[in-house]
């Protein structure tokens, strides 16, 4: 009697790049399977009912008559044929073809800047996100992802990038809702990962350094006289830094009445009293305001307070009380 041979069901589905265990059953009722003369096919064939032998190869890594191990590297289904013979000649084949099976990737975002974990961050944060963390399960798809950013900001705008790093400037605040969604090379997609940033409102400036260091200044008739902004803490326009902040110089004799812009210079962190402008006795008030780009109200402030503060330690003008000895 001839024998038979059938081939078993997988223990996994095979996957691409991974090694792919197939098994047989064969039996011979006439002697022992350990004299049969077996031999393995496989390869990637899409007919496997008809295709020759000679066009898949033969098994490479053929571990025992029974078994055959095969590493696939893409997507086209494999063929695997069993050919048996016993010493009487008599044979048997059997075929089987088995679906090369991608599984999807898994999205993950990471925030590289900032660093905080503040659940609320400043207007004017510089995002970065990273992909580079996504995953493929498939070996051939690991290093082989493309990357699909979706960023809804607060107003329902979406920006879109393709890169392993999405980046943008939060100009307004709100909600900020980013989407990232992986695909491999068969474009198989993961599902989306997401990650939502709040920007808080804008909050206004803050002169945090400038010279003379006390607002109680004492100066000389005969000498110039220097007050200069240094430094200016802002989320939208910070002093060095930004191009939109606005400096406004103003002056006013002693400590009460109206401020006096000062016409020159426009928009300078720095204004200048000539010598014997003053006489011994005077008492002047010099004021240096900055304004970011937003529109702020200055009437909430007490116009004779030596900084105006719209919110705590934020200080939209510094003024210097100068009396002249």
């Amino acid at each position: 009697m001839p024998p038979t041979v059938k081939i078993d069901d997988p223990a996994q589905t095979p996957h691409p790049g991974e090694t792919a265990n197939f098994t047989a059953t064969i039996f011979d009722p006439d002697q022992s399977s350990d004299s049969l003369n077996v031999t393995w096919w496989v390869g990637t064939n899409a007919n496997c009912d008809t295709a020759a032998t000679s066009a898949l190869g033969s098994c490479a890594s053929q571990q025992s008559n029974d078994q055959c191990s095969y590493v696939p590297q893409g997507f086209v289904p494999i063929c695997v044929v069993v050919q048996v013979k016993d010493r009487y000649g008599a044979s048997a084949e059997a075929r089987r073809a088995f679906n090369v099976q991608d599984r999807a990737p898994t999205a993950v975002i990471v925030r590289t800047s900032p660093v905080s974990t503040d659940a609320t961050l400043p207007l004017a944060s510089n995002l970065v996100f990273t992909g580079s963390g996504s995953t493929d399960p498939d070996l051939g798809d690991k290093d082989n992802l493309t990357f699909a950013w979706t960023v809804t900001q607060p107003d329902n705008s979406k920006l879109s990038q393709t890169t392993v790093l999405c980046s943008f400037t939060a100009a307004s605040s709100g909600t900020y809702h980013i989407q990232l969604v992986v695909t491999d090379s068969s474009q198989m997609p993961s599902a989306p990962a997401t990650v939502d940033v709040i920007i808080d409102q804008d909050q206004p400036p803050c002169i945090v350094g400038f010279a003379p260091e006390d607002p109680n200044t004492v100066a000389f008739p005969e000498q110039s006289t220097a007050f200069v902004v240094t430094s200016v803490a802002d989320d939208l326009d910070p002093y060095p830094g930004s191009t939109f902040g606005t400096f406004t110089w103003s002056y006013r004799d002693g400590t009460s009445g109206d401020f006096t812009r000062v016409s020159n210079p426009q928009n300078s962190n720095r204004l200048d009293f000539g010598a014997d402008l003053f006489v011994t006795g005077d008492v002047i008030q010099v004021r240096a305001k900055y304004q970011d780009r937003k529109t702020r109200d200055f009437s909430t402030c007490d116009q004779n307070a030596s900084r105006c503060e719209l919110t705590p330690g934020c200080a939209q003008w510094v003024t210097w009380t100068v009396s002249f000895l």
